[in-house]
């Protein structure tokens, strides 16, 4: 075959550099999931430093959360503008000087500030442009990629509580959140490796074994541009080229050239319209980790072929115009739907049970006597669950025995039971044992949000769903920190927080199984506004 000189190098898909991407995400989401899941071991530390209540306390990670609600979005707009690799590395240097700076400790609201704000900014930053990254780097390997890097958030878990423990014990407060500081500039070189694709060339056509007609036609039809690349053709092709652009391979899958790719739906569906509209789709997942929360989404899902519009009653044949700014991560004309308004309602609960419990639970343990490393070592063992449950549930699920929304319903259940049981457990073997329940159930729930949102909603709309979803679950949970912890303050015992991230749980999980009636509810919506529309189109003749 004859070579053919490039001005730049083909992409490197799903192979060499395309780990380092991988690499990259596993290291932030490793220092941004470990520090949030341990940040309860600080709130007794700042009572005592500053004398401040449980509610004041919780604040930082409060902030946190609701900055991070609200910038993913422009983060993943600026990183559209500037580059991912930019993004990362600036949210990591703002980490870096404001968890800093709030080592100083003046006095709370100076941390609430300073701790609060960059870091949020700095979570913001990593995990949706990481996801970005995965996205445009892997098609074949996305979803064994995807894996890889969030794997980082279940071992931060396991790995951090121990690590902060010694540093409070050894260096106190404000060596611990300056020694913290500079670990989580690590996130710095996730950016460093976020290499944009853009520097690459396009990606290499191979057309196994076409007939010669066929041939002869792709040589007719792919005329040399101004801007175009060579691209050697293989198979029965040899030292016949085409020219094509970057721009047609910025965002298009190879394979959608080849029409007999066995991954390509047989009932002759095709895939995006355009490029422009993958892209978006992809930004719009990128969206997954808004309020810090840390899960499995199925990115195979980017190459399904078939689009299910019918979920919704939306026309196969409907256009508009790309969306832009604000609106390609926002859609929040999804609420009209029944389905949706009852699946955020769901994930809300959920969310507040689930993830509030988590910080309050170094405070709950040590009320119950268990201090020092044995309180560390219980919220790793909380790690160890969630890690096996994001492979076990993900590998149950597929197997589609029960219907996944019902696994989610169930594990929510369970967790809500499971929370409550903390009342009650008051040896070190039995809040263990609780503790890895406590991970496995919520890596369960967890797991299965954005695969339930395609089930429920079908794939055309899961990514506006979930933004929004996700957008009203984390401002929320942020100010139900500050409302757990003066309900804290007010009763002066957790007993009362447990309660209720116990019934918040079971509620959620109890709401999700009436899925079949919200859905019968939304059908006949559906059938009202195509009457409605039918009726419209009729007069109008």
């Amino acid at each position: 075959m004859k070579k053919v000189i490039r001005k730049k190098p083909p992409p490197p898909l799903d192979r060499h550099w395309a780990w380092m991407i991988v690499l990259g995400v596993f290291i932030f989401t490793f220092f941004m999931v470990g520090l949030g899941k341990s940040f309860g071991l600080f709130l007794m530390k700042f009572q005592n430093k500053f004398g401040a209540s449980m509610a004041l306390a919780t604040m930082p990670m409060s902030v946190a959360a609701f900055i991070g609600a609200l910038g993913s979005p422009a983060a993943l707009i600026i990183g559209e503008r500037f580059t991912p690799q930019r993004v990362v590395i600036v949210g990591a240097t703002v980490g870096l000087v404001g968890i800093a700076l709030s080592s100083l400790l003046l006095d709370m609201s100076y941390v609430i500030v300073f701790f609060g704000i960059s870091y949020g900014v700095g979570n913001s930053s990593f995990y949706g442009n990481g996801l970005l990254m995965i996205g445009k780097y892997f098609r074949k390997y996305r979803s064994l990629a995807t894996g890889i890097g969030l794997a980082g958030a279940s071992i931060g878990q396991f790995v951090m509580p121990p690590v902060i423990e010694y540093l409070l014990e050894t260096y106190g407060l404000g060596g611990t959140l300056l020694i913290i500081s500079a670990m989580y500039f690590h996130a710095c070189i996730s950016g460093a490796l976020f290499r944009p694709i853009e520097q690459y060339g396009p990606e290499e056509v191979v057309v196994p074994n076409i007939p010669e007609e066929a041939q002869n036609f792709v040589a007719k039809s792919n005329e040399k541009e101004e801007n175009g690349v060579p691209v050697t053709l293989n198979g029965n092709a040899t030292d016949r080229k085409s020219y094509v652009s970057f721009q047609d391979f910025a965002t298009k899958d190879t394979k959608d050239l080849i029409h007999d790719d066995p991954d390509v739906d047989k009932r002759g569906s095709r895939r995006w319209s355009n490029d422009q509209d993958e892209e978006i789709f992809i930004q719009r997942r990128a969206f997954l980790a808004s309020t810090g929360s840390i899960f499995l989404a199925s990115p195979s899902v980017l190459d399904i072929s078939q689009v299910d519009k019918s979920a919704h009653g939306l026309s196969s044949t409907t256009t508009a115009k790309p969306a832009t700014g604000w609106r390609r991560v926002f859609d929040f004309s999804v609420l009209r739907s029944y389905v949706t308004l009852h699946f955020t309602l769901v994930s809300f609960l959920c969310f507040f049970g689930f993830f509030n419990f988590i910080l309050f639970l170094p405070a709950i343990l040590a009320q119950k006597g268990i201090e020092g490393y044995d309180k560390a070592m219980l919220l790793s063992i909380c790690g160890v669950g969630d890690l096996i449950a994001r492979i076990g549930t993900g590998i149950f699920a597929d197997l589609n025995l029960i219907a996944r929304y019902k696994i989610k319903a169930m594990a929510c259940l369970l967790s809500g039971f499971n929370i409550f049981i903390f009342l009650f457990a008051d040896s070190f073997p039995w809040l263990g044992f609780h503790s890895f329940l406590y991970g496995f159930l919520g890596g369960s729930y967890v797991c299965l949000m954005s695969v339930v949102i395609v089930d429920l909603v079908g794939l055309a709309l899961m990514s506006k769903n979930l933004a929004v979803i996700l957008l009203i679950q984390g401002v929320g949970a942020s100010i139900g920190q500050i409302f757990l912890g003066w309900i804290r303050d007010l009763s002066g015992s957790f007993n009362i927080v447990i309660i209720l991230c116990s019934l918040s749980m079971a509620a959620g999980g109890l709401l999700l199984l009436a899925y079949p009636f919200v859905r019968r509810r939304e059908d006949a919506r559906l059938m009202r506004v195509q009457a409605k529309h039918d009726l419209s189109v009729s007069a109008l003749a």
